[in-house]
């Protein structure tokens, strides 16, 4: 399900022949934008008329799975997004689409396309080819090389002001098992003054420690602290209001900084370790 509505009406331009061959998504939140162009995929690329959960082909399915070999994902490598990513894009949709309509492509942090890594994917953009299509999803528009904001429709989508249930995409159970685990982690560093490195063993066991479950888990914290920042009254965090007020923009900055390192698949060990110890100065 698309959750963003900016998102959704691309479908409608779609199939109405106006749909752009780049576009510039700037989002506050990285991987749910990226999640939500993947559903959109679904529907540019279904050969039927597309319905959620039907069970006419399995093209969603492969999908989810990134088993569509016209749809490339481009993640930073390392801190950067290099040249020879850009270069083996383009090298690989010399071919035609197969399985789907077009050959699709989503760089997600596109500011971090490094200087020849932006020019060249300048060139990829600047002539473009009937059967591709493009989506560069940022965090940081400013940070993006000007020539490519240019020749991208920019759309802004933003996911402050929806269920926090929706934004994580999963089950009510689910939703539940991340919450219970954070009024644990939380109150333990916060309330019970817990060592922060020991709490990371104890709360990010094996069975909760696929980076999915992890981002799921910052994600919700970002959440709630942007609620908390807006005023909002959560009882279940009655303990959060012992950290001063001023403090909360500076901590959902941080667990905002969490997300992108998550994203970018660095060792989960080192940002768990990362965010006790610079929340450690805050509470």
């Amino acid at each position: 399900m698309i959750v963003n509505d900016k998102i959704k009406k691309l479908a409608d331009k779609y199939h109405e022949n106006k749909f752009s061959h780049a576009f510039l998504l700037v989002t506050n939140n990285l991987s749910k934008c990226s999640n939500d162009i993947k559903e959109l995929i679904k529907i540019i690329s279904c050969p039927n008329n597309f319905e959620e959960n039907c069970q006419k082909c399995n093209l969603c399915y492969q999908i989810d799975k990134n088993l569509i070999s016209n749809i490339v994902q481009i993640n930073p490598d390392g801190t950067n997004i290099k040249k020879n990513q850009i270069q083996e894009l383009k090298h690989f949709f010399m071919t035609k689409p197969i399985l789907i309509k077009n050959n699709i492509y989503i760089i997600n942090s596109a500011e971090k396309l490094n200087p020849s890594a932006a020019n060249t994917m300048l060139k990829f953009i600047e002539e473009p080819e009937d059967n591709i299509i493009g989506f560069l999803i940022t965090t940081n528009k400013e940070n993006v090389l000007d020539t490519i904001k240019s020749r991208c429709q920019i759309i802004n989508v933003n996911y402050s002001n929806i269920n926090n249930l929706e934004l994580l995409n999963i089950s009510e159970n689910e939703y539940l098992t991340i919450e219970n685990l954070v009024i644990k982690y939380l109150d333990g560093l916060i309330t019970k003054y817990e060592d922060g490195f020991f709490l990371n063993r104890i709360i990010f066991t094996s069975d909760n420690k696929n980076r999915k479950q992890i981002i799921d888990f910052f994600t919700y914290l970002f959440y709630l602290f942007d609620d908390l920042i807006n005023g909002k009254e959560i009882l279940k965090f009655e303990f959060l209001k012992k950290i001063p007020y001023n403090n909360f923009k500076k901590i959902q900055r941080i667990i905002f900084n969490i997300l992108e390192s998550l994203f970018f698949n660095t060792n989960l060990d080192l940002v768990l370790d990362k965010f006790v110890i610079e929340m450690e100065e805050l509470i």
